[in-house]
């Protein structure tokens, strides 16, 4: 009985310990994901996707909204800007600052139009990381 105990306490034990090791993708990873599954939707022409990655308070200087963004992005379609877009994030610097988003730049964007670099700034909403802005050089 006292086998059965010590065995099953040990099991326990081990169980316990191999759940807190299990910590899941980190902030960066998340953000990381969020930028490349924008960049995806972009390049892809995904109008849709790419406001599935931004959150409702979208902010930027060069657009009024998300909503107006969505608008703007199709126009650009509709006119051929973004054929053979390409994003890339090769370059790219992440950074978390001191009132927990990140910024992350430069973000590569080319099409057949030309090329521009462009920031994004993530927050966490939830337990996502959401496109709270964008800036884009040279506009």
């Amino acid at each position: 009985m006292k086998k059965v105990i010590a065995l099953t306490a040990i099991a326990a034990v081990l169980a316990f310990a191999g759940c807190a090791g299990l910590k899941g993708p980190s902030d960066l990873d998340l953000v990381k994901q969020t930028c490349d599954a924008w960049g995806k939707a972009l390049a892809a022409k995904d109008v849709q996707g790419v406001l599935a990655t931004m959150s409702e308070d979208f902010a930027s200087s060069q657009v009024a909204s998300r909503e107006a963004l969505g608008e703007l992005l199709q126009d650009a379609i509709d006119s051929g800007y973004l054929e053979e877009a390409e994003v890339s994030f090769t370059q790219t610097q992440y950074t978390a600052e001191q009132d927990g988003t990140y910024t992350v730049y430069p973000v590569d964007l080319s099409s057949a139009a030309g090329a521009v670099s462009a920031e994004l700034k993530l927050k966490k909403v939830g337990k996502n990381w959401l496109i709270c802005g964008l800036e884009v050089d040279g506009l």
